[in-house]
């Protein structure tokens, strides 16, 4: 029998993952046999468990929330797209060193692309501007939109974020009185228990909404666009499906078919 290869996800909360779903069916269609492991460390344990994971003839992990930035820390070597972000969600032992990538803005794309939507001429608004966030900006600054706007509490990090990519786009932070034709929301509010404190104003009757946190139902983040009047809200799933095939591929040097996918997981 082929010997077993092993993976993971790394998050905290994790138990709600899909990745493991995803990723024992990508290995059907490659007829390989795989482990996939769900991976909970503390808020400032990350290495202890990476350095054991790899250390057991792990070949490769995917990285969620909190620890994105410190999967980027960690690795031996990075990819660009990590290198502009500073943040990986993919992690990759060749048998020298391990390596981080950044598949979090491309399977967004790939997702955009499946679900028929181009970001040509619209007015986008980010919601947060943490390592998710710098994936999406980095994946869109190469698109004709027409402008982007970040809301967060931290506007250390807009300007970071202004710096570095306003030369390709036009990029600001958020100002009330505008509205968006895309929204985008990169914060873990659908985790969170306690109500969604958005401003209302920006969403409109032609908005369309985008959570990267993802359920087989419909996000907090979701009921709250469509209750404050947005046209259509998606969640995150596509995305994690297309982010998993891109890390899959890195892994296995197999491109799976994501055809379908969500409604089988």
């Amino acid at each position: 029998m082929d010997e077993i290869k092993k993976f993971a996800v790394f998050g905290n909360p994790v138990n709600h993952s899909l990745s493991p779903a995803i990723h024992k069916e990508f290995a059907k269609q490659q007829n390989l046999n795989i482990q996939y492991k769900m991976i909970e460390p503390e808020s400032d344990d990350f290495e202890t468990h990476a350095q054991s994971f790899f250390s057991k003839k792990g070949i490769g992990a995917n990285v969620t929330l909190p620890f994105k930035d410190d999967a980027y820390k960690f690795a031996d070597d990075a990819d660009d797209i990590s290198r502009e972000c500073e943040s990986s969600n993919t992690l990759w032992f060749n048998g020298e060193k391990i390596k981080a990538f950044n598949t979090d803005g491309q399977g967004f794309l790939n997702d955009l692309t499946n679900k028929q939507i181009s970001l040509e001429g619209l007015n986008i608004l980010l919601l947060g501007a943490g390592g998710s966030a710098r994936s999406i900006v980095h994946s869109i600054s190469e698109k004709s939109i027409k402008s982007l706007s970040i809301y967060s509490r931290s506007q250390e990090k807009i300007d970071k974020l202004v710096n570095k990519y306003s030369a390709n786009i036009r990029i600001e932070s958020y100002s009330d009185g505008k509205n968006f034709d895309f929204i985008i929301n990169t914060t873990p509010v659908s985790m969170y228990r306690k109500d969604i404190e958005f401003p209302k104003g920006f969403l409109n009757s032609a908005s369309i909404t985008y959570d990267l946190f993802y359920t087989k139902n419909q996000t907090k983040f979701q009921k709250w666009s469509l209750d404050n009047g947005a046209n259509k809200s998606y969640n995150g799933l596509g995305m994690l499906i297309e982010q998993a095939a891109l890390s899959y591929e890195i892994w296995n040097n197999f491109k799976p078919n994501t055809k379908g996918l969500e409604s089988i997981i």
